[in-house]
């Protein structure tokens, strides 16, 4: 297994800048009272590595020490380093290298946690996780990475905001901020989602899910977990129509969507209609496809995805699913937060 590598970067690609000064200025932390973030870059490469500069500095401002921030340099390929240099960030912790942070939050999504599944300390980095309270958060190809922990470990994380695209933003949207603060201090919350119609149900399960395609990907694979009863949410970007409905057929016809209580479909953006598709082909009309076929509730309205006003879902908490008169509403319990730590993060840092 990988120990802690040192950062090697790779400028194949021009246009990009490497060797970022900026990085270095957030070393590993030695102040025992802070709050301790580490950075992780499991998918792919940054683009623009000014915004992750930004929600650096912001975490720091709110009062977080920032752990392996030069991961957020590296790049090889398509990818956020080399295979190795990317479980890294993950076995380091597992090995005594750096200590369990607070929070683990990636930079980005893209593509490349699949290929470190395997490779995994599974045991070890979930008894640390839950000795230590860590929280992880993230979406996109992280939903590998979470379906795997909690797959393997019972392990609770955030389908929630990440570094590039949200605590980096210009300006952090105050509906993911207010969520995620929100989230991670309470026990307990709810969140509502509008559908404009009315929703006659109640009903408990436990609550999972993240972006569809990557739950597809695990199907056949023991990093996918065997959730009975559950209540499943979903979420794709840049996949044309029909190809979401075939994954959305495949997860029907391999029984997972009737094994759960109800499923919820989040934010399905960028897809674009090709020279096939008939007037009305919308993704209306692809969930109507799949509840004609399902006798389970298909839900839609609930505020995730890849835009930029999220909320934070713990993936394998407890929820209770209720309707009302234009949508529904979750009340979420028995996750991972921060406690009284909570009360020592400065949360109007995110909102400068």
């Amino acid at each position: 297994m990988a120990g802690c590598l040192i950062v090697r970067r790779y400028p194949v690609y021009p246009g990009l800048r490497y060797n970022n000064p900026v990085f270095s200025m957030f070393p590993t932390a030695t102040m025992p009272s802070s709050l301790r973030l580490r950075v992780l870059a499991s998918g792919g490469p940054l683009q623009d590595p000014s915004r992750v500069e930004r929600a650096l500095l912001r975490f720091e401002q709110a009062g977080f020490a920032i752990d392996n921030a030069i991961a957020a340099d590296r790049r090889f390929g398509r990818f956020a380093g080399t295979d190795e240099e990317r479980l890294a960030d993950f076995s380091c912790l597992t090995d005594g290298g750096a200590p369990m942070p607070d929070l683990l939050i990636p930079t980005r999504g893209g593509y490349g946690m699949v290929r470190l599944l395997g490779d995994l300390d599974y045991p070890a980095l979930c008894r640390g996780m839950k000795e230590s309270g860590a929280i992880l958060c993230g979406y996109s190809d992280v939903t590998a990475l979470q379906m795997a922990l909690l797959a393997k470990g019972g392990i609770v994380s955030f389908s929630g905001p990440m570094l590039n695209s949200d605590f980096g933003a210009p300006r952090m949207s105050r509906f993911t901020l207010d969520r995620f603060r929100l989230a991670l201090s309470n026990p307990v919350f709810r969140v509502e989602a509008k559908t404009g119609r009315s929703e006659s149900l109640d009903l408990e399960g436990t609550l999972w899910g993240g972006n569809l395609a990557v739950i597809c990907q695990l199907v056949g694979t023991p990093y996918l977990p065997a959730i009975e009863g559950g209540i499943l949410f979903l979420e794709d970007v840049g996949e044309e129509l029909y190809r979401i409905e075939r994954m959305l057929f495949q997860l029907f016809h391999s029984g997972i969507l009737a094994r759960q209580k109800a499923v919820l479909i989040g934010r399905i953006t960028g897809s674009k209609p090709d020279f096939y598709d008939p007037d009305g082909y919308t993704i209306t009309a692809v969930l109507e496809a799949i509840r004609r076929r399902l006798d389970v509730p298909v839900l839609d309205g609930l505020a995730i995805g890849h835009v930029p006003d999220i909320l934070s879902l713990p993936v394998g908490a407890h929820a209770r699913l209720t309707g009302a008169e234009d949508g529904y509403a979750l009340e979420i319990g028995g996750y991972p937060w921060l406690e009284e730590r909570a009360a020592r993060v400065n949360w109007e840092a995110f909102a400068q």
